[in-house]
This record gives structure tokens, sequence and C-alpha cells, in this order.
């Protein structure tokens, strides 16, 4: 596991100075009594502290990275629309959980032999309803019909939000209100009005995956509610107020602010077992999806870098070289498990516990293992994983497009795929 670079440790240096400046701040606040005074606007891309009130008056020292290049954006056409009605163009908030170009469409490809996949929003630049599913064109102009698996595609979606730039148009629609939507940067300027969650989530056993946070499957932006009972009354928290959570136990989390004000909370599903899962959307990996009982703590800071839709090609044929049982080298085109051939698919398994969707264009290497396989990073990580056909004994073969024609290796025959750059 690779450990902060130092352009991370001047940054995380410059928030803990931050996040002391936002404690007597907000003690300020708290002693004088004065209400809470508007930030002023901010620089796309500035770490603002502001204060926010909940319903309970209570004020709250808030740190958002306000990123407009990190945001999903773009333009809905509605399906009954007139005129300047038929469209909304702004931040997107997709089925409440994903709001970055980084996050996942979770979607299942059609056809006989498909297996279930996904696409990360910024490989894509046209969505098109059809029915339960969708017509997604990638950036690489190559088309592709995928089912709802969830909610993200389908009357199941759990809305899709739509905010201008300048903050105060919203609109909320269903799927049956969508035409299609087109994906583009957001313009020059613009700033969105709260900003991702983004940070280093910590397992129970160790492993670390830093990226944009949906915490219980559902929060994502620090204007968000952290909600839990702490010493007997309900308490509501904007997530733009929260340094860090740390399971405590089954039932409770331990909560710290950026005030430096330390909370145990308990009694809902935001912080005990009913917690739906926390997903870390890894620029450099895919995603990853951990629940409470492997959770440790988490610890929210700003990005190292932008994660902007510019970073996304809509995916290229995968290209390696597969080595044998019978140390034969086979050269070309990679069709992994009879099905993944696109570096924008991706790669399933688990390590106790934690799922993991490892988009191809970030792997490295893929060796068998006694167990399962040992799949290696672009960046040096590396992760054991089982518990999927794409890494054990269910695999249906890795497909070689060689000059030759295609030659199948089983997967009792596979000992490693190295991938081209």
């Amino acid at each position: 596991m690779r450990g902060p670079t130092p352009t991370e440790d001047a940054k995380n240096a410059g928030l803990i100075g931050g996040s002391a400046l936002v404690g007597v701040l907000a003690t300020a606040v708290l002693l004088g009594g004065g209400s809470p005074s508007a930030a002023p606007a901010a620089e796309p891309g500035r770490v603002v502290v502001r204060f926010s009130t909940t319903l309970a008056a209570r004020p709250y020292a808030m740190v958002e990275h306000k990123s407009a290049a990190n945001r999903l954006f773009g333009t809905v056409r509605l399906a009954d629309g007139r005129g300047a009605d038929a469209l909304h163009s702004g931040f997107l908030r997709w089925d409440r959980n994903e709001g970055s170009w980084a996050d996942l469409l979770d979607a299942a490809k059609t056809g006989r032999g498909a297996s279930t996949s996904g696409v990360r929003f910024g490989h894509v630049s046209r969505i098109e309803p059809l029915g339960d599913g969708a017509l997604v064109t990638l950036r690489s102009g190559r088309s592709i019909r995928l089912e709802g698996r969830a909610t993200d595609l389908g009357p199941s979606l759990r809305k899709l939000v739509v905010t201008g730039v300048d903050g105060a148009n919203r609109a909320t629609l269903d799927w049956s209100d969508i035409a299609d939507v087109s994906f583009e940067p957001a313009p020059a300027g613009a700033t969105p009005s709260e900003g991702l969650l983004h940070g280093t989530l910590t397992t129970a056993s160790g492993m670390e995956f830093t990226g944009f946070v949906a915490w219980d499957m559902d929060e994502i932006l620090t204007s968000d509610m952290l909600d839990g009972d702490v010493q007997g009354k309900r308490r509501e928290v904007p997530f733009g107020a929260v340094a860090s959570i740390r399971r405590e136990n089954r039932k409770s989390a331990r909560v710290t602010l950026h005030s430096g004000e330390r909370l145990l909370m308990s009694g809902t599903n935001d912080v005990d077992r009913r917690n739906d899962g926390i997903t870390v959307s890894d620029p450099a990996l895919g995603v990853v999806k951990v629940q409470w009982d492997q959770f440790a703590r988490l610890r929210f800071h700003e990005p190292a870098s932008e994660q902007s839709v510019h970073g996304f090609d809509g995916g290229t044929p995968v290209t390696g070289a597969v080595l044998t049982a019978s140390g034969e080298e086979l050269v070309g085109r990679i069709r992994w498990d009879a099905d993944e051939s696109e570096t924008w698919e991706l790669l399933n398994g688990e390590i106790g516990g934690v799922e993991f969707q490892i988009e191809f264009s970030k792997i490295a290497s893929i060796a068998k293992n006694a167990d399962g396989a040992t799949v290696v990073l672009r960046d040096g990580r590396s992760f054991d994983l089982t518990g999927s056909n794409d890494v054990d004994r269910g695999n249906r073969g890795i497909v070689v497009g060689t000059e030759a024609g295609e030659v199948v290796v089983p997967w009792n025959d596979f000992v490693e795929l190295r991938l081209e750059v």
C-alpha cells in the first residue's frame, strides 16, 4: 500500500491548520452568541470555511472543497419538454449517491453470456433511457446497451437532481422525465454550491482507499446530514462539519468535527450496523464498497489532484500477454472471462467482505493463486481477490486474439496476464 505523497502531506498539513482556525472561529461564534456569517464566494477548487446552521440553529464550522472539475455536469433533455423548458443544465446528482466523474454507473451488459458490469461516469458522453435500461454512448464513440442492475438505470432510479451553476435553479427528475442526458465539463468559472465528500477510508484489516465517498450509499455532499443520537438527543450534523468518523462498535461511531468537538453517535443507520455500506471511488482503482463490520475509520480531506472528465477516454481494447501453465506466451487482444474486452470494464472480487470493482485500465497484471487471483495495479498496489468468477475457477476462460486467430485459455491452464499500457 502506498503512503501519502509529499503533495498530499502538504495538503493535509494545510487542512489541519485550517481546521485549527475553524475551531477558533467556531468557539468565538458559540461564546459570542452571534449568528453565523456567510462566507465570501469561493474560487473554483478552493477549500472554503464557512458556518452553517441546522434546524436547531446550531452553528457548524464547515470545510468544503468546491471544485467544478470533479463534479458530474451535463444537460438533461426532457421527454415531454417544449422550448427552453425542455432542457436542464447543471451539476448532476445521479440516484442520490453518484456525483463525481469517478463514480460508477452500476449496470449490466445485455446479450447472451454477458456478465454484470458497470462504467465510470467519466467514460460516458450520453445516456438515452430505453425502458428498464439505456443506450450508453462512450467518449470513444462506441454505444452499448446496458440494463438496470440496482437503481442507477430504469424506473427504480432514486431521482436525478440537476442544480444550475448559480446554485438556485434545481430540478428533480424521475426516469420517465428523461429523454437523454449529455455529459460535459462544467463551464469555466462555475462553482458548485457544495463540495463532494472526499477522504481516506481505513478498513478493519488495515487496507486504505482514497477517493470520493458515498456514506450509507446515500450521502455524497458536504451539505448532506449525518444524523444520530448524542446523549439521548437526536443530532444532525452537515458532513462538511465532519473531520473524521470512527466505528466504535456495531451500534455506534465516534465523530470528530472540524471545530474539535467529539461526538459518540448511535441510534440510526448512519452510525450503526444498519448502514448500507460506504463506497470509495478511488481514481487509481475503481470502486470499493465497505460494510459496517469491515469499516474502521474515515478521514475527510480534499483531493490531492482534480479528477476531471478529461482523465477518461471512453475505453480502448484490452491487450496484453497471457502466460499458460505449459510456458506458452500468447500476445494479443484480451477478452477476460470470455466477456470483458474494453479498458473501461470492471474486474470484480472481494477481500474479507470488502467488495472491489477494478477498472481494467488501472490493472498491470493478474496472476492466479491458490484461492483466487493476485491483481497488481499500475500504481503498485496489490490485492489477493476471491469471491467472483472473474478471479476463481468459475472463470469462463481468457480469450486471446492472436495473429493466428482466437485462443481460449481455460482457468486451469492460466498462469498470468500482463496488460499493456
